[in-house]
C-alpha cells in the first residue's frame, strides 16, 4: 500500500534509524518486529517515515504481525497529518490481504481506529464519522472506537454531506451525549426510513419524552416490523399505560415474537399476565423460559397459580420451577412449598428451592422434609438430588458424603464445588482417586486455587492428557506451579489451538513466582487474535507486581480490539486486582435430553462445561433424569458448553441425541 511521505532533508545520521532499517531487512520476524517498534519510538519526521514505507509493496511489513506491530508503533503518532491519513486506510481496509484476510487483520483495522479516536481532533473525527456511515464492520470499527474514547466534539461526526445511516444513529445512542439530540432530531425527521426507529430508540434512552407520541403514531400507521418494535421499545422505556398492550401486540405476531419476550422478560409489566399465559400454549423450549421468566415478572395471582400448575408436567417442569425460584415474590415460595409436598413436584420443587436459597437467602419451609423423602428414595436422581442439596446446606458433610457416594452421586456432589469447603473435600479425595470417570468429576475442585494446591502434579498431567471437561481447570493449576521444568508445558499450552486451554494457562501464569513469567505473557498477549484468551492474558498480568506489567496493559487499554479487554486493562491500571474465586448468587439449570434407548451410563456421564465471566471453565455433569443445577455461581454473564462423556481411546464412540 502506497504510504504518504514525510521526509524532507534527510536524518540518515541518526543512528537509531541505521539501526532500525537494518533489522527491518532481517528474515527474522522478531528482528524486523523490533525495528519497527524502535522507529516508533524514535518518531522523527525520517523515521515515521520509514516507518510508512514498511507498508510498501515489497516493504518491511511482509506479515500480518508485522503489520500490526508497525500500526501500533504509529499510534502515537496519530496526530501527523501524514501519519492520520494512512490511519485512516488501514481503519477502512485498504492494505488488508484481499481473499486471504487473516484473524489478525481485524485487529490491525480497530487498532488503525482506536489511535484515531485516541487523539481526537477534528480531522479525525471526521474521518471517522465518514467511517460510521459506511456499511458493514468499517462502521462497526469506528463506532466502536468512538465508545473507547468519547469525543470531545460531535460536530465533525454529525456533520456531513452523506446521508446518516443506522450506525451513525445506534452509536449516537450508545454514546449516551445530550449533545446529540438536535442531531437525533434531524434524522428522525429526515432520514431514511430503516434509520429513523434508531434514531427515535436512541433519543427515548436520552429521555426525549417527544418520542411517544411518534411512538403511538408508529403503532397506529406503520405495518413495517422495524418501526413497531421501536415504538414498542419506546413505550416500555418511559412505561407508558399503553406499553403493556402494545407487547401483547407484538406477542401474536411470529414475526416479532421474540423481540416481544425480550420486552416482556425486561418490562415487569403485570398487565401482560394474560397474553403471556396465552402465548404459552405451542411455545418452544426456548420461548417457554422467557415466558415463564415474564410472568413470574409480572407477579399477578394468575401468573403464579399458573406456573405453580406447570411444575406437574415434564416439558414445562424446569422453565417453571426456576422461574418461581427467582421471583422474590411470597406467592412464587408458597406454590413452591405447596409442590414440595407431592410426590409429583418433589424433585423439581427441591431444586427451585436450592436456587431460591442461593439467589434470594430464603429458604421454602417444607424442604428439609422432602430431602429427608429424597434421601429414602430408590430412584438414582432422588439420591443425587438429596447429595447435592445437603452439600450446598452444610458443606461440612462433604467429606463424609464423598466417601461413600456412587458415581451420579459424586457428580451431584461436584456441583457445589464452588463452595470453598466443598472443593477442599474433593480435592482430598482427587488426590488419591483412581478412576477417570470420577477424577472428572472430583477435577471441578480446581476451580478453587487453595483447593487446587492440595492436588499432585501427576494428577493435573493426567487430567490434562485425558483431554476431556477438567483440562482446562488442570491447565491453571499447572501453570500456577510454574518452574524451570513445567514452563516448556506451560508455554505450549499458551501456544495450543484450544483457546479454552490458552485461557487458563494464563490464568495461571499470572499466580506464577518466577518473575519472568511475565515476559511469557506480553509476548502471548501480542499477537493473540481471540478476545476471551486476551482478556485473561489481561486478568494474568493485573495479577502480576513486576511494574513492566504495565506496558502491556497500557497496550491493551489503548488499542485492543475488544471493549471488554480495554476497559479491563484500565482497571487493572488503576490498581484494581482480579477478584479471588468466590461463589455467588446464580444458578444455572439446564435440562439435557437423550436420544430414545440411550444406556443409563451414557445419561449420567453427559457433561458440560460452565464458563464463568472470569473464564474458568467448571466440567458438570446433569444427573440421570437430564436436569443440571449448578448452584452458587459467580455474578456475572456464564457460558454453556455441551460436551461428550469422556471415554478411552478403546471405549466406543457416545451415541449423541
Amino acid at each position: 500500500m502506497p504510504a504518504p511521505s514525510l521526509s524532507g532533508n534527510s536524518l540518515r545520521t541518526h543512528l537509531g534509524i541505521d539501526v532500525a532499517e537494518a533489522r527491518l531487512k532481517d528474515q527474522d520476524p522478531e528482528q524486523r518486529q523490533r525495528g519497527l517498534e524502535r522507529l516508533g519510538s524514535i518518531g522523527t519526521a525520517q523515521a515515521l517515515d520509514v516507518l510508512l514505507k514498511a507498508f510498501e509493496t515489497g516493504g518491511a511489513a511482509r506479515t500480518a504481525k508485522d503489520r500490526l506491530v508497525a500500526v501500533r508503533a504509529l499510534s502515537a503518532h496519530a496526530k501527523v497529518p501524514a501519519v492520520r491519513e494512512f490511519l485512516v486506510r488501514v481503519m477502512v481496509g485498504v492494505g488488508s490481504n484481499p481473499g486471504r484476510s487473516e484473524a489478525i487483520d481485524a485487529m490491525i483495522e480497530r487498532a488503525a481506529a482506536l489511535s484515531l479516536a485516541a487523539v481526537g481532533d477534528d480531522a479525525s473525527l471526521s474521518a471517522l464519522g465518514k467511517a460510521l456511515r459506511q456499511s458493514g464492520h468499517v462502521a462497526d470499527t469506528a463506532s466502536d472506537a468512538l465508545l473507547a474514547f468519547p469525543p470531545r466534539n460531535l460536530e465533525p461526526i454529525v456533520l456531513g454531506s452523506r446521508s446518516p445511516t443506522r450506525a451513525l444513529a445506534s452509536f449516537l445512542g450508545q454514546l449516551g451525549d445530550p449533545r446529540a439530540i438536535p442531531g437525533l432530531r434531524e434524522i428522525v425527521r429526515s432520514a431514511p426510513s430503516d434509520v429513523r426507529p434508531v434514531a427515535a430508540l436512541a433519543l427515548a434512552h436520552l429521555g426525549v419524552a417527544e418520542t411517544i407520541p411518534l411512538a403511538r403514531h408508529w403503532l397506529a400507521h406503520e405495518r413495517g416490523l422495524e418501526f413497531r418494535g421501536a415504538a414498542t421499545r419506546i413505550l416500555v422505556e418511559f412505561r407508558t399505560p399503553d406499553a403493556a398492550p402494545a407487547v401483547a401486540g407484538l406477542l401474536g405476531d411470529p414475526q416479532s415474537r421474540a423481540l416481544a419476550l425480550e420486552l416482556a422478560e425486561k418490562s415487569s409489566l403485570p398487565a401482560l399476565g394474560a397474553a403471556l399465559i396465552r402465548s404459552t400454549k405451542g411455545a418452544t423450549a426456548d420461548e417457554r423460559s422467557a415466558l415463564f421468566n415474564a410472568l413470574a415478572l409480572a407477579g399477578t395471582r394468575e401468573a403464579f397459580s399458573f406456573l405453580g400448575g406447570a411444575l406437574g408436567t415434564r416439558e414445562t417442569s424446569s422453565a417453571a420451577a426456576l422461574a418461581l425460584a427467582l421471583s422474590p415474590r411470597a406467592e412464587a415460595e408458597a406454590q413452591l412449598e405447596q409442590a414440595l409436598r407431592a410426590p409429583a413436584t418433589r424433585r423439581p420443587a427441591v431444586r427451585a428451592s436450592l436456587a431460591r436459597r442461593v439467589a434470594l437467602d430464603s429458604e421454602p419451609s417444607g424442604l428439609r422434609a422432602a430431602l429427608d423423602e429424597l434421601a429414602a428414595s430408590h430412584d438414582e436422581s432422588d439420591r443425587a438430588l438429596f447429595v447435592e442439596a445437603s452439600a450446598l446446606l452444610d458443606p461440612s458433610r462433604t467429606a463424609a458424603l464423598a466417601k461413600r457416594a456412587t458415581d451420579s452421586e459424586l457428580r451431584a456432589l461436584s456441583r457445589v464445588a464452588w463452595l470453598p469447603e466443598v472443593s477442599r473435600a474433593l480435592a482430598e479425595q482427587l488426590a488419591n482417586e483412581a478412576d477417570s470417570g470420577r477424577r472428572e468429576a472430583l477435577a471441578a475442585c480446581l476451580v478453587f486455587t487453595e483447593a487446587a494446591e492440595q492436588v499432585p502434579s501427576n494428577v493435573l498431567l493426567d487430567l490434562l492428557d485425558a483431554r476431556g471437561l477438567a483440562a482446562p481447570l488442570a491447565a491453571r493449576a499447572l501453570a500456577a506451579r510454574d518452574s524451570h521444568t513445567l514452563r516448556p508445558k506451560i508455554v505450549a499450552l499458551l501456544e495450543s489451538d484450544d483457546a479454552l486451554l490458552r485461557v487458563h494457562a494464563a490464568l495461571g501464569l499470572g499466580l506464577s513466582q518466577d518473575s519472568s513469567a511475565l515476559g511469557v505473557l506480553e509476548r502471548a498477549y501480542r499477537f493473540e487474535t481471540d478476545a476471551s484468551v486476551r482478556l485473561a492474558l489481561v486478568h494474568a498480568l493485573a495479577a502480576r507486581r513486576e511494574p513492566a506489567r504495565l506496558r502491556a496493559l497500557q497496550l491493551a487499554r489503548k488499542l485492543d480490539a475488544s471493549a471488554q479487554v480495554r476497559e479491563s486493562a484500565a482497571l487493572a491500571l488503576a490498581g484494581a486486582k482480579p477478584a479471588p474465586e468466590s461463589s455467588g448468587r446464580q444458578s444455572a439449570w439446564l435440562e439435557l435430553a437423550w436420544a430414545e434407548g440411550a444406556p443409563q451410563d451414557e445419561r449420567s456421564a453427559r457433561g458440560t462445561r460452565v464458563i464463568t465471566s472470569s473464564g474458568l471453565a467448571l466440567p458438570a455433569f446433569a444427573d440421570p433424569d437430564g436436569v443440571l443445577l449448578l448452584p452458587a455461581l459467580p455474578s456475572g454473564p456464564f457460558e454453556l458448553r455441551l460436551a461428550a462423556p469422556t471415554r478411552t481411546d478403546d471405549a466406543p464412540p457416545p451415541k449423541h441425541p
